[in-house]
């Protein structure tokens, strides 16, 4: 709580009776407005109706600070300052106050208030309240203002001869409202000429707070009126800010070459294009016979070598891209473009495996649709990899099957997740990772199998003959470009059908 203290011209009555809880009435001015007082190094004053009248009634009038001998009965506002009516109640010190005010011994008012709204100027040495909460009033005897002597002591000689004239039950302490008026007129005067002479810096109202931290109190405890800001938003500063884009290009996707992994990949060697390969394609059972007699002829048949052809094809695409957006694109065009280009590379070579091996597949009865649980699915299996043994030598190694069937078999009742076992279930489906096994045999999604096509085979069966793919770069200097290409040459390598068993009606 703030307080300041200045002179006023007061009037004190006592009641004829004083034996009640009111022993006295008094009236004055509690606040000057435009008027300036000294505070040690700071010059203080408060603008015109700088309180409000209706939150002055019912504070409480102090003997002292902090000790309350009566209320603020009434409150109003004028030129010159802010006046009061004010109750004394009968205590010690209620008495001893309307003493001191009625003799003239307490002169002034003290004022405890709290700021709202105050303005100080640039050089930091005078404050100006613009708006104020009164919390409490008390009388004084050391009054703020050296002019006030004069006006209260001509009021203690006008006092005594008004105490001469009345009884002592009614004694009554008057103002001359003459001589207040002029002294106010005067007052006005020399504000209005010191106001000619001096005018203060403007002073922003922010400028009392020391800190962001008290200024952030100050509103939270409600000391200062709240007030809009300007807004300032980005639509109304479009030069600085600037478009944002992730550094990771988004659509790219590797989604591998199934069907070729599952067979695995052979080098196509260095030169021609006419991949050939020597194979066998007889019966091992009509070589080797029984001699049935002695000096008998052994068993001899033709034993050709035969020799297998498959011609490579060329996988390629190219673009010209201007220097601009090689040098200047961010993500890099030319690392998203690369990407883009070698995955394509890939689905369509692998397109290029499903088409082959499909082409040269051997039928295996299964009825797909007719399969609810999946247990005929695994026979199937089992009896297609027995036939791949008998082809290759080995048995089957993977099942390759389309979206269709695989999709499919996630609803199977005897396929089950991994982590319960594999005891009289047909197979295993893990959704969170499209782990599938039958059998023992992963079962391999291939987007690039189409219908309900299921393939099961091993690694002897064919191979995927390849050399690349490969980047390569041409200088445009002529139109400031850059030739971008990605080839490969690749053939599908059958070597047994009947070692591709398709699951098929």
């Amino acid at each position: 709580m703030k307080t300041t203290q200045h002179d006023t011209e007061l009037v004190v009555e006592l009641r004829e009776d004083q034996t009640g809880d009111i022993l006295a009435t008094g009236y004055g001015r509690a606040v000057p407005y435009d008027q300036t007082t000294q505070i040690g190094a700071m010059s203080e004053s408060f603008a015109r109706d700088a309180f409000n009248p209706a939150d002055v009634i019912g504070k409480p009038f102090a003997y002292r600070h902090g000790e309350p001998i009566g209320v603020i009965t009434g409150a109003e506002n004028k030129t010159d300052g802010l006046y009061i009516d004010f109750n004394i109640v009968n205590t010690a010190q209620g008495r001893d106050a309307a003493t001191l005010m009625r003799t003239g011994a307490s002169k002034g008012l003290s004022v405890g208030f709290k700021p709202i709204k105050s303005v100080m100027n640039r050089a930091g040495d005078a404050i100006q309240h613009m708006a104020a909460s009164l919390l409490e009033v008390s009388q004084t005897h050391m009054p703020a203002y050296a002019t006030g002597v004069s006006e209260i002591r001509e009021d203690e000689e006008k006092e005594k001869t008004m105490s001469e004239q009345t009884t002592d039950e009614a004694v009554v302490v008057s103002e001359d409202i003459e001589a207040r008026e002029a002294i106010g007129a005067v007052r006005q005067e020399l504000a209005a000429l010191a106001a000619s002479v001096h005018v203060a810096a403007p002073v922003h109202e922010l400028a009392q707070y020391r800190t962001l931290g008290e200024y952030r109190l100050a509103v939270y405890n409600g000391e200062i009126e709240s007030r809009a800001l300007f807004d300032q938003v980005t639509a109304n500063n479009p030069g600085l800010m600037p478009p944002i884009f992730s550094n990771i290009v988004r659509g790219i996707f590797d989604l591998g070459a199934p069907t070729i992994n599952a067979f695995g990949r052979e080098s196509a060697g260095t030169t021609g294009m006419e991949f050939n390969f020597p194979y066998w394609d007889g019966d091992l059972t009509e070589i080797v016979a029984e001699q049935v007699d002695e000096k008998d002829e052994v068993n001899s048949v033709a034993i050709n070598i035969l020799k297998g052809t498959a011609n490579l094809k060329t996988y390629a695409a190219g673009s010209d891209i201007s220097y601009q957006l090689l040098q200047r694109s961010s993500p890099s065009y030319v690392d998203a473009h690369t990407r883009i280009m070698l995955n394509s590379y890939v689905q369509v070579t692998d397109i290029a495996m499903v088409a082959a091996v499909y082409g040269a597949r051997t039928p295996y009865s299964y009825n797909f649709a007719a399969d609810t649980t999946g247990a005929a699915f695994r026979e199937a299996v089992f009896g297609a990899s027995v036939a791949v043994q008998t082809a290759t030598g080995m048995p089957a190694e993977f099942v390759l099957v389309s979206p269709t069937v695989f999709t499919k078999i996630g609803g199977w009742s005897t396929f089950f997740p991994s982590n319960y076992g594999t005891f009289n279930v047909s197979g295993t489906a893990q959704s969170n990772t499209l782990g599938v096994s039958v059998s023992g045999l992963p079962v391999i999604l291939d987007r690039n199998i189409g219908g309900s096509a299921i393939i099961v085979s091993n690694r002897e069966a064919a191979k995927w003959l390849e050399t690349g793919p490969f980047l390569v770069t041409q200088e445009n200097v002529g139109q400031l470009g850059r030739d971008v290409a990605i080839y490969g040459y690749g053939a599908a390598q059958i070597i047994s059908g009947a070692g591709i068993q398709s699951l098929e009606d």
